[in-house]
């Protein structure tokens, strides 16, 4: 055996290892927001995926998917014929039927019974998708109120039960096919309000969890059916994107990852399947990162994350209240979403909501039109690029071979700096520019200043390429230093997310969504110089219930954000913390002692100060 099979075979052993560990666990959540496990195994950060079920189709469609970078996300269906009201007042978009606790009955004969969408137009769609510059589509074949928006077997369906007679989803899959336009279908699960083994509906029925054998038959008898439909009689389909995965097991994923990959082998499926099943990771909704994230990249596949957000307020499906407006002042905004989230590995698939009718707000359109007349002229610096070669890049950035792109949305003096490539700039011009005319810049160390005159600056994002000596940007080494002083600075900045249910706010760059689950680590790597016992400070706004333990690899402290205060402080802690050897560590900080998902809590960052002898 050479040196070469010898490895091959010792990775296959711990990759079979590491998921023999995780069936043992069979972890079932309690939590209804719950799409991880809280030990992660294996070669990619959400779970049990191994890098087998990356067959050619499933790498031809992952290929696609990186390098699309955007696709339209659409969220639709009866709660659209309420506009977010019930007993006249304003109460929800697409969860309106649970937070207004609406009784089944009602439900069908108010929502469902009425929703005839005639003016649905299957080219207008995809018209919108493709002069936003978005390349795929995603569509709510069924969401949590649990109405199949196509001709199901199941009787609630829009075909059937209202009466409509049209299959609007058919109708869509044939213009995709046609132009030539990907097509996936977003699929609730483990959620269903209508029936009585789904979960979530605690007002028609008791409780929210099922007992296991009726959540398993609902599960049988219409989850899977519905999803056999859909990868069955719907032509080619490029993803099934399922969400909020409460009660589903190991085998419940793994039989639906089945009957997917049996019906449509190049069909991607997101990480809310649950568990840590799926063939790429998703955010929370409008998740943000500090960093550039690589770790579901495979050796020879590029795997991006996802995330998501809505050009809507207010709800991802149409109020009449929170669908109309107009958000022009908004553009950039959203423009500069797409640039970060490209820029830091990621996938954005941002969401409209057509009305009652089926048409989508001229507001809303305008939105992601912006977005597309925008990729028209800095497309290259989206589509097909790479992450930033600075894993934390000072604004958004993306990179190709020999190319680095910097994405300006605030130029001030018209000049912008870039402190850490090393990489020799042979030229800097901006992509807007079809002339190319050569930007004044300098170049001394790793810090790069680049002059931009007023007439090449764009209106919402200006992009500036530099033209590198190196076909792969060199960067500064970006590990944390110890302080000569012996201090350890560990700002959520510069953290790696361990899993991509965690928010991260640009402005006060601070945590947001975290502490709600055990297994939301920050993730730091240090050079110590000066091993030690050190107190602990605690930058953050305060929670009287959450702790989270701070881990060295030598030891553990659990810090308690002391108090419920707006304003974000410092707060020695308690004991110390005790760290050995000198060299590069890793220190990490997991939630301990829980609190709700969606939170207020924001932590800046932690610092270890020398602890006096």
């Amino acid at each position: 055996m050479n040196n070469s099979t010898l490895k091959t075979t010792l990775i296959l052993l711990l990759i079979v290892a590491g998921l023999f560990l995780v069936a043992c666990q069979n972890q079932k959540s309690k939590d209804g927001y719950a799409d991880s496990v809280t030990k992660i195994p294996g070669n990619i950060d959400f779970g049990k995926t191994d890098s087998s079920a990356y067959t050619p189709e499933i790498r031809a469609n992952m290929k696609k998917l990186y390098d699309d970078k955007f696709g339209l996300f659409v969220h639709w269906g009866p709660y659209a014929q309420l506009e977010g009201k019930w007993d006249g007042k304003e109460v929800s978009a697409e969860w309106i039927m649970r937070r207004g606790e609406i009784p089944i009955k009602d439900y069908e004969r108010e929502a469902a019974g009425k929703f005839k969408p005639k003016k649905f137009n299957a080219g207008n769609l995809v018209d919108i998708a493709e002069n936003a510059g978005m390349k795929f589509i995603v569509i709510t074949a069924k969401h949590h109120d649990g109405f199949a928006m196509y001709k199901s077997a199941h009787p609630y369906n829009i075909v059937d039960f209202a009466n409509f007679g049209r299959d609007v989803l058919k109708e869509l899959a044939d213009e995709c096919a046609e132009r030539d336009m990907k097509l996936g279908f977003y699929y609730s699960q483990s959620q269903d309000w209508h029936e009585e083994g789904g979960y979530g509906n605690n007002w028609d029925f008791e409780g929210l969890d099922r007992p296991q054998d009726k959540f398993d038959a609902y599960f049988n008898e219409k989850a899977v059916m519905q999803v056999n439909e859909l990868t069955r009689n719907y032509g080619d389909i490029f993803m099934i994107w399922f969400d909020t995965p409460t009660q589903m097991s190991d085998e419940n994923c793994r039989q639906m990852m089945d009957v997917v990959k049996e019906n449509q082998p190049g069909a991607l499926v997101n990480s809310r399947l649950g568990n840590g099943y799926g063939h790429f990771d998703v955010s929370i909704d409008n998740g943000k990162t500090p960093s550039v994230s690589k770790a579901t990249w495979l050796a020879d596949l590029k795997v991006p994350w996802q995330t998501h957000e809505s050009v809507t307020t207010g709800g991802w499906g149409y109020t009449s209240y929170g669908s109309e407006n107009d958000r022009s002042a908004e553009y950039t905004d959203f423009i500069y979403s797409l640039c970060r989230i490209v820029g830091s590995g990621g996938v954005y698939l941002l969401n409209v909501a057509p009305r009652p009718d089926g048409t989508i707000p001229e507001s809303q359109v305008n939105s992601i039109t912006a977005i597309g007349d925008w990729l028209k002229i800095n497309g290259e610096a989206i589509y097909g690029a790479d992450p930033s070669p600075l894993k934390f890049p000072p604004f958004a950035i993306t990179s190709k071979p020999g190319k680095v792109y910097l994405h300006l949305n605030n130029i001030e003096d018209n000049t912008a700096e870039l402190n850490g490539l090393l990489s020799k700039v042979n030229k800097a011009y901006c992509l807007a520019d079809e002339s190319q005319q050569a930007l004044s810049f300098t170049q001394k160390n790793e810090r790069l200043t680049v002059t931009i005159p007023e007439k090449l600056k764009q209106p919402r994002v200006t992009v500036v390429v530099l033209e590198l000596n190196d076909e792969q940007a060199r960067v500064v080494d970006e590990t944390l230093q110890q302080a000569k002083d012996g201090s350890i600075k560990l700002p959520v900045a510069k953290c790696e997310f361990a899993t991509r249910r965690i928010g991260y706010d640009y402005e006060e760059q601070t945590t947001h969504a975290w502490g709600g689950k055990s297994n939301q680590g920050l993730i730091w790597t240090v050079n110590i110089t000066k091993p030690g016992s050190f107190k602990v400070i605690s930058e953050d706004n305060g929670h009287d219930k959450l702790s989270y333990e701070l881990i060295t690899p030598t030891d553990t402290l659990e810090v308690f954000p002391k108090g419920s205060v707006e304003k974000i402080t410092k707060k020695a802690q308690q004991g110390s913390i005790e760290i050995v050897n000198s060299g590069t560590i890793i220190i990490k900080a997991y939630p301990k002692q829980t609190i709700e998902w969606w939170n207020e809590f924001k932590l800046k960052g932690i610092e270890l100060v020398p602890a006096k002898k």
